[in-house]
């Protein structure tokens, strides 16, 4: 029963990516023109939203903490993770969504 529950909580995750993957594909690529540059940048969090929900889903079974003393090195792997995770957001999506960044920044 625990198998089923598993494999059933990583089937959600791996769907949560995915649709955060398609989401980004449609409004950033195809449909890219039809939005204004102020949407497209408040709405870039919505699918960083699912993408981060997913992979942290993924991955917690492997890093959760099992006792007191690994909880700082938890911390710091999930901090690592939300900020590489971030900075792909910012230092890939976005220059994709505004390629000069610096006039984007001043919505």
């Amino acid at each position: 029963m625990e198998n089923q529950n598993k494999n059933s909580r990583n089937w959600i995750f791996w769907t949560l990516i995915i649709v955060s993957i398609i989401i980004g594909f449609i409004i950033y690529g195809v449909m890219k023109d039809q939005f204004g540059l102020k949407f497209l940048v408040f709405f870039s969090g919505a699918p960083f939203l699912l993408f981060v929900t997913g992979a942290f889903g993924l991955l917690w079974p492997k890093i959760k903490p099992e006792g007191d003393e690994v909880y700082i090195s938890h911390a710091l792997i999930i901090g690592l993770l939300f900020i590489i995770l971030f900075f792909i957001h910012v230092w890939v999506l976005f220059p994709l969504i505004c390629p000069r960044f610096a006039e984007c920044l001043a919505l």
